[in-house]
């Protein structure tokens, strides 16, 4: 068994927890699809721990502080731009800043295992493209995803988490009592946000997988920390802490 984590977003509260609930488990096999950064206070820390997993996958989050942040939103790109500053912080030393700069450019966009796909995003476009909920409307788009998709595909981005099928339907993980035995056939699994869910329950959500059953997580964890870490920064928009305790 492991478990999939994703959409961190430098948020060691939440990260903290699920870390702590997936022990409780007897889980030490984990992996995340990306977005280890942006939005949070804690970039270094969360890095720290990534580096400790199976893989991480770079999300689009990485892809914006290694290369640039040209289609982010104000709030997204200011963010980036401070953690930059703090990965290059001179209170560190710079052997250290390295350490986390060369894990983040190891990082790479799609791990094929055993029939599984793991990306950040989709497979047409690994750490760029959004499928959502209701895309499922979209048959053409959606039957170009799962043509992609050998079995299974773990993906994150949209903070949104699910079970898309071939046949146009989106499995709320509350509609299927949080977990679902897999068959023959594909799927497509977002495994929803650790950092900042956007689901209307500020509680972090992370999947693990069996081989046979898919299971969600959702994990309580201090979010007023979280704020109170976001509100102190100057350079962090105060809708970052907002969002958090909404789920939003």
């Amino acid at each position: 068994m492991f478990a999939i984590v994703s959409d961190i977003h430098a948020n060691i509260e939440a990260l903290d927890n699920v870390l702590r609930h997936i022990e409780s488990l007897g889980i030490d096999d984990i992996v995340c699809l990306g977005d280890v950064v942006g939005y949070g206070p804690n970039p270094r820390e969360c890095i720290e721990r990534a580096m400790n997993w199976r893989f991480t996958i770079r999300g689009n989050h990485e892809d914006a502080l290694l290369f640039l942040a040209t289609d982010f939103n104000l709030e997204a790109a200011q963010a980036i731009e401070w953690t930059r500053a703090q990965l290059n912080s001179k209170q560190f030393e710079k052997t250290r800043n390295h350490d986390l700069w060369n894990f983040l450019g190891s990082l790479g966009e799609r791990v094929d295992e055993d029939g599984i796909v793991f990306v950040h995003g989709s497979p047409r476009q690994p750490t760029r493209e959004y499928v959502r909920p209701s895309d499922v409307h979209d048959k053409e788009k959606m039957g170009e995803i799962f043509d992609m998709i050998d079995h299974l595909c773990f993906v994150g981005h949209t903070h949104e988490p699910g079970i898309f099928t071939p046949d146009g339907k989106f499995l709320f993980p509350k509609a299927i009592g949080h977990k679902l035995k897999v068959e023959k056939g594909k799927l497509l699994v977002n495994v929803g946000s650790v950092g900042q869910s956007r689901d209307r329950d500020p509680r972090s959500c992370y999947v693990t997988f069996d081989g046979e059953t898919i299971q969600f997580h959702r994990v309580e964890y201090d979010f007023q920390t979280t704020m109170r870490k976001i509100s102190q920064i100057k350079e962090l928009p105060p809708h970052l802490a907002l969002r958090l305790k909404d789920g939003r």
